[in-house]
């Protein structure tokens, strides 16, 4: 399994100050070295800006991540979902990015590869998907594709209003319900690539640089690695005939790649059933409902 973490440098409405932002970097990291994870980060160009200049602080941060043997990659300047957007006003987001990412990671001696969409959405027309897959390739880019999809972001939201609240005991409820969400996730994509393939696949976990994570994603990989997986790089999940398999996907949702390799096979109606639902109270916590 590869662990790819989106939003990079971070997502939080608890660690905002250089320092938070600083001590849960530091968390996050620590978790994927213990377990010995080659991760890769998704950068957001924008969050790297600071009064329209690049930001020392932000970018001192994603060098602690190459620093950590962990790879980075583009994730567009203004995190915004391609089916609002021309195909051309797309392409310069992308650029808007890669213009921050290559010059930090050329000076590392590492090369910029991959690209990952912003809500999963890659095209909802045909000419607005071939348009991005011509564009990504001829800037040297590997479309970074999702198999186990989750709403982390729900937890984590709900997780700071518990932290802000000072209540601990709804954090570590948050917590646990989370670690329990995430591998149930797991399991279910788990199943939906036997069924869609007939064995078992090298996945692609889906993640966000958030407070939550910076707390469970060691639990969360503890659990994993006590079920038997092992994590790879991106680079190396990829190697699986699997992620050649045809997309014809087309729609607005930004969904799993089993998914889309599903519907493109013809699967419908009860093949998707049973993927984990965020529990309402946690929902509720997150959008304030």
């Amino acid at each position: 399994m590869c662990i790819s973490i989106d939003d990079l440098p971070t997502v939080s409405r608890v660690y905002r100050t250089v320092a938070g932002q600083d001590s849960l970097t530091d968390r996050l990291l620590a978790q994927l070295k213990r377990h010995n994870v080659p991760a890769i980060g998704f950068v957001v160009g924008e969050k790297l800006m600071s009064q329209s200049q690049p930001d020392s602080s932000q970018l001192r941060l994603l060098t602690r991540w190459l620093e950590a043997g962990m790879e980075l990659g583009n994730h567009t300047f203004a995190h915004l979902g391609y089916n609002t957007l021309s195909a051309a006003a797309y392409q310069q987001d992308v650029a808007g990015a890669d213009t921050l990412l290559r010059p930090l990671l050329q000076a590392a001696n590492r090369r910029l590869r991959y690209f990952r969409h912003p809500y999963l959405q890659r095209g909802n027309t045909v000419s607005k998907r071939d348009s991005l897959v011509r564009y990504l390739a001829s800037q040297q880019y590997v479309e970074a594709p999702v198999s186990i999809d989750n709403a982390d972001y729900l937890f984590s939201a709900a997780y700071d209003v518990a932290l802000l609240r000072k209540d601990s005991a709804l954090a570590s409820s948050v917590g646990k319900q989370y670690v329990d969400y995430m591998l149930a996730c797991v399991h279910y994509y788990e199943a939906q690539a036997d069924s869609l393939f007939r064995r078992s696949i090298a996945h692609v976990l889906l993640t966000h640089a958030n407070t939550i994570n910076s707390q469970y994603l060691g639990d969360i990989l503890a659990r994993l690695t006590a079920e038997g997986y092992q994590f790879v790089s991106l680079h190396e999940a990829l190697q699986d005939p699997a992620y050649q398999s045809q997309d014809d996907y087309v729609r607005n949702g930004g969904i799993s790649w089993l998914h889309r390799w599903a519907l493109t096979q013809g699967k419908r109606g009860v093949f998707f059933k049973g993927e984990p639902d965020v529990p309402a109270a946690i929902n509720a916590l997150a959008t304030g409902q």
